[in-house]
């Protein structure tokens, strides 16, 4: 059986081919804004050309991400919380707990034994978008992704920024720029910042993650960030390979049933 997977989020959209339990192919490219339809049916191609089969021999595609349905060419779609499960179920089976670091929100979402969803609660609160905030403060640094991710991740305790709210910590970047602050200070401070931002999120669910932890989305790519995180969370945090695919991943999973 082939399924294909498509996770259409504000800034990419993320496509996985799935044959038998075995990934054949995944692709990646811009979400588009207004051309989010375009954009997602480009990546699905792309995915399909990789993994070199044609449409036609497609049993199922499920889309989820908030563009979900601009993905017009899905035979079915799911919220995102459940694509995040079973793709976190899938790749460590022992995990009962998920968070999704995406572009513009983050969640974090328990489960069972049978992948049935506990609690989840959502990072939606002043300018919680994550992903994007980085992308700013990178730019601002004049320093690339992976840049920003090795000097956060080498240099030692930093300044502080605020870990409330995105707009006023852009205000203390600049600050901290204008100060002369030496710039891996800067990006460790502000991977700090946005570690105690995931945390408070967390400290909202009733139950609190005792055991290990899924991490997904493109921003466990910044290893700064994902280290201070572990530290503060204090429990054993794991992040499969890809980890920007891993909502297709789950959405192609669940075509496949």
């Amino acid at each position: 059986m082939i399924t294909v997977g498509i996770d259409a989020g504000i800034e990419n959209i993320k496509a996985v081919v799935l044959k038998d339990g075995k990934v054949l192919a995944r692709a990646m490219g811009s979400s588009g804004g207004a051309g989010r339809a375009k954009a997602a049916e480009d990546v699905y191609n792309q995915a399909l050309a990789k993994a070199g089969i044609n449409p036609s021999q497609v049993d199922k595609v499920v889309a989820t991400g908030q563009g979900k349905w601009d993905a017009r060419f899905a035979t079915s779609r799911v919220v995102e919380p459940v694509a995040d499960v079973k793709a976190a179920a899938w790749l460590s089976p022992s995990s009962r707990a998920v968070i999704d670091i995406g572009a513009d929100q983050a969640r974090a979402v328990q489960y069972d034994a049978s992948g049935k969803i506990t609690q989840y609660t959502l990072n939606h609160k002043c300018a919680a978008g994550i992903g994007l905030f980085l992308e700013s403060a990178c730019s601002m640094l004049g320093m690339s992704m992976e840049e920003f991710s090795r000097a956060a991740a080498a240099s030692g305790n930093g300044v502080r920024v605020n870990d409330q709210c995105a707009a006023l910590a852009e205000l203390d970047v600049v600050a901290l720029i204008h100060n002369n602050t030496p710039k891996n200070k800067i990006a460790q401070a502000i991977n700090c910042a946005m570690a105690a931002k995931l945390s408070a999120m967390l400290n909202e669910m009733l139950d609190p993650i005792q055991k290990e932890v899924v991490l997904l989305g493109g921003v466990t790519n910044n290893a700064g960030l994902m280290r201070a995180f572990e530290k503060r969370l204090g429990i054993n945090c794991i992040i499969p390979e890809q980890p920007q695919f891993a909502g297709a991943l789950g959405a192609a999973l669940i075509a496949a049933g």
